[in-house]
């Protein structure tokens, strides 16, 4: 008989494996592995995810990774940018290629012809040898079959593997970013073909959220259902999945040694930055984010804002304000709060305010009207 997942179950064993239960001390780059990434279109973003996860984290880290090109960042799942391992770059991009090719702009633009974008790509492959601001890029490709080189350049970055290289500054990388063909900009390696790079996918979302469902992965990756199954089918071949169920009867798909806590294992407060995973990788989210609540986190268009958790569900938003010269984190709570719970959130964000302070005491200032608007 198939074994029965709770709601906190499955909450708990999300929680574990994106290092959110004890502070982890594993080092930046094995995080960056386990948790399956970071989404990183927010500079911000993934230094606050780490610095949520793993004891004494520092900014240093994270940018000597990334200097280092130990991890990278670039477009993947959900045609996102995240920073993942170099490792798993190189793994996961020819799964995520064919969906990026499949994207159509919304004004129903066609590419330039096959013809032309063979000769692009070999040229811009070679121009990208080293690091090129959109700038340079747009001006090099000029205009093509009756397209601006803006829309030039907007097909070759979904057929082209263009890493971010780091601009400096604050969180490593700016807003006006720099790219690299990744060949160029990576340690030695080989691409994987697309059905081992499917297979990988399966492996490090399962890994890094697991137990879920197959509409959760593709939730998750930007990949149809379809696509998914061989490399579900490849995984149980390999290493024996375990099968669950929710509550509700709903099947899901494992790992067979990942860890699966007791329901009861406490979940300490934590606050989370814009565009965490653990919110965003699933279909159903209702094991960490409630149906009520998801219109407060989640916009329109996709924002996906910081919030905070409270027994290992999302129970509010937090925004950093600068007042006075210093930075003070704002707890938004969806409901009352637990004094007990409310003192140890004032004391992360203090402690939060204080990681910020030094780098951008204003992080996320450009979300204060969404903010406003959604009150």
């Amino acid at each position: 008989m198939t074994e029965s997942l709770s709601q906190r179950r499955l909450n708990r064993a999300t929680l574990a494996r994106q290092l959110l239960l004890e502070p982890s001390r594993a080092s930046v780059v094995k995080a960056v592995e386990r948790i399956g990434g970071l989404q990183a279109q927010e500079p911000a973003s993934p230094f606050i995810g780490l610095w949520a996860r793993l004891a004494e984290f520092e900014t240093a880290g994270l940018d000597a990774a990334i200097r280092a090109r130990d991890i990278v960042k670039g477009t993947l799942m959900r045609a996102t940018i995240h920073l993942v391992t170099a490792a798993d770059y190189r793994a996961l991009w020819p799964a995520i290629l064919p969906m990026l090719e499949g994207i159509r702009r919304r004004d129903r633009l066609e590419p330039p012809s096959a013809r032309r974008l063979a000769a692009l790509r070999k040229r811009v492959t070679a121009f990208t040898a080293t690091p090129r601001s959109l700038t340079d890029l747009r001006d090099h490709v000029g205009e093509v079959d009756g397209l601006t080189p803006d829309e030039v350049v907007w097909w070759l970055r979904r057929r082209l593997p263009l890493a971010h290289a780091p601009t400096g500054g604050s969180w490593s990388f700016g807003r006006r970013p720099l790219v690299a063909h990744a060949d160029a900009w990576l340690p030695g390696g080989a691409w994987a073909d697309e059905e081992a790079a499917i297979e990988h996918m399966v492996r490090r979302y399962l890994g890094a959220f697991g137990p879920a469902s197959l509409a959760d992965v593709a939730q998750w990756s930007g990949l149809p259902v379809a696509r998914i199954r061989p490399g579900v089918a490849a995984v149980d071949g390999a290493v024996e999945l375990r099968r669950f169920r929710t509550e509700g009867g709903r099947s899901l798909i494992d790992l067979d040694e990942a860890p699966r806590p007791p329901e009861d294992v406490p979940a300490p407060p934590r606050l989370l930055p814009m565009w965490d995973s653990t919110v965003l990788a699933f279909a159903d989210r209702t094991r960490i984010l409630s149906d009520e609540d998801r219109p407060r986190v989640i916009a329109r268009n996709g924002d996906t804002l910081p919030v905070f958790l409270v027994d290992g569900v999302v129970a509010g938003r937090w925004w950093p304000a600068a007042e006075g010269g210093r930075t003070r984190i704002e707890l938004e709570p969806f409901r009352r709060l637990r004094a007990a719970d409310r003192r140890m959130l004032e004391r992360l964000a203090d402690r939060l305010a204080a990681f910020i302070e030094p780098h951008e005491p204003n992080v996320y200032a450009r979300y204060q009207r969404w903010r406003t608007d959604n009150r």
